[in-house]
């Protein structure tokens, strides 16, 4: 069984009672309306029946008689919209006028009494009425039996007018309870559309309190909840980098202090059975270091993203400082570093740690991945409201199919090829998502002695110009 609609029960213990209670008022209405349109109607049947009592003459030899004019006899069998049936029988049960098969009364009448009573006559439901008329006045006196029946249309069409003028206006105050009903249940539970917007347009890294102002009180007690949730796994999540940044901290010491001793042991021009093992222990030592090193910067980019504030940020104040920082290394292996800055506005809604990080890391790929004679370049250009950083090299590339790989964490290309551990990337692709900005991965530049295409990354991100003036933080809650 699946989850339950609060929307839908709303509206079914709210209609149903509604409809309970029009039924309710239906089946009232119509007994009342039967009832006043029963009496009305057998009135005027019975007043007929006494203006019938008044024709019927009975002579001295006792045999009735009913004088009945034709243009009367005619009025009473004709009743618009029903058919009339009379009946007169004498003291001895003889017919003396209309139809002999019309029914009686299931009970013998006393004089001067008359019974209403429901029967069916040529096969349609009819309401008659029979008046016992004594022949004398004396006790043992034989009574004629005057019965006049007709059919029930009129009956039933009055019943149903009465029941349609008593239920119309209910009906169409159920209808506007209804739409009522339905405006309120989608107000009253906007609320709640919009904590489920709120929820669903924030990153997963985004563990800020939600706003407890906005939610109605019923609410409250699940926001309040949430909050504690978030600021749980808050304090896991920094437990966990915290951890991870001390034990980087402490594995870096001996980690360099173990390369130290390999390179200086190399040098010495140790024996070939020895020199294996010592470049082995090297290159080992080196890896070791460089995953240290990446897990720091993301200890710290992740501290950073759980308390990001974004402020106007150079791009050229970034791309000098990181520039100035792998400078040296790019010349140490004979790699060209070019900076081509072509526009003046250069400036992004951004956080400058991570955006320094991002840059380090996208430069430090580059370089770790070009060889001797290779070119590097970082573009920034502007083109309409957006900014893009970019960063092109010779390197080795990357296959096509690979590209939507690259960003996972630990994600290598060649697991025996360079010193990389598969988190720089990563780090690249998680500060460009908190910047709302997109990477492109193309193919870069040839390089002149390999001839391999190396690679292209392209940053793309909104200018602060462009931006409006009440652009929310991502640390602030969406609600």
């Amino acid at each position: 069984m699946g989850p339950r609609s609060l929307k839908n029960q709303l509206r079914l213990w709210l209609l149903l009672p509604m409809l309970a209670v029009l039924g309710i008022s239906a089946a009232i209405y119509y007994s009342r309306a039967l009832h006043y349109a029963t009496q009305a109607y057998d009135q005027a049947l019975l007043r007929t029946v006494f203006a019938l009592a008044d024709e019927v003459v009975v002579d001295e030899q006792n045999k009735v008689n009913i004088e009945l004019p034709e243009v009367a006899s005619h009025l009473l069998s004709y009743n618009e919209g029903d058919r009339v049936y009379i009946r007169v029988t004498g003291p001895d049960g003889r017919l003396v006028f209309g139809e002999a098969h019309l029914p009686l009364p299931a009970v013998s009448l006393a004089g001067n009494q008359q019974m209403f009573y429901d029967s069916t006559y040529k096969g349609e439901p009819i309401r008659a009425v029979t008046f016992a008329l004594p022949v004398s006045e004396a006790a043992d006196a034989r009574n004629i039996l005057i019965s006049m029946a007709e059919t029930t249309g009129k009956r039933d069409m009055m019943v149903t007018e009465m029941v349609e003028e008593m239920l119309l206006p209910q009906v169409l105050m159920m209808i506007l309870a209804a739409i009522v009903i339905e405006l309120g249940i989608y107000f009253s539970l906007k609320p709640m559309h919009r904590l489920k917007n709120a929820l669903h347009k924030r990153s997963y890294r985004d563990l800020s309190p939600l706003n407890t102002s906005s939610p109605p009180l019923e609410l409250q007690p699940v926001v309040q909840a949430m909050n504690g949730l978030f600021e749980r796994v808050k304090s896991g999540q920094e437990q966990q980098q915290q951890f991870i940044a001390d034990a980087s901290h402490q594995l870096r010491t001996p980690i360099a202090g173990l390369q130290a001793q390999a390179e200086l042991a190399l040098r010495s021009h140790p024996p070939a059975e020895i020199k294996e093992p010592l470049d082995f222990m090297l290159r080992s030592t080196t890896r070791l270091s460089h995953l240290i090193q990446r897990l720091l910067s993301m200890a710290r980019t992740d501290a950073a993203t759980t308390q990001l504030k974004l402020q106007p940020v150079s791009l050229t104040d970034i791309i000098s400082e990181e520039c100035a920082r792998w400078i040296g290394p790019a010349t140490d292996k004979g790699l060209e570093l070019e900076v081509l800055i072509e526009t003046q506005q250069d400036h992004v809604l951004g956080d400058a740690l991570m955006l320094s990080e991002m840059l380090n890391n996208l430069l430090e790929n580059a370089i770790l991945y070009t060889p001797k004679q290779g070119l590097i370049q970082i573009r920034l250009w502007q083109t309409g409201k957006y900014l893009l950083l970019q960063v092109t090299d010779s390197g080795i590339g990357i296959p096509p199919e690979q590209n939507a790989r690259i960003f996972e964490r630990f994600h290598r290309l060649n697991p025996n090829q360079g010193n990389g551990c598969g988190l720089g990337l990563a780090i690249v692709a998680e500060v460009a998502e908190h910047h709302n900005a997109t990477i492109n991965v193309s193919a870069g530049l040839e390089h002149p002695l390999t001839h391999d295409t190396g690679s292209q990354f392209t940053v793309k991100f909104e200018c602060y110009d462009a931006l409006s003036e009440n652009t929310r933080p991502a640390s602030t809650d969406p609600q």
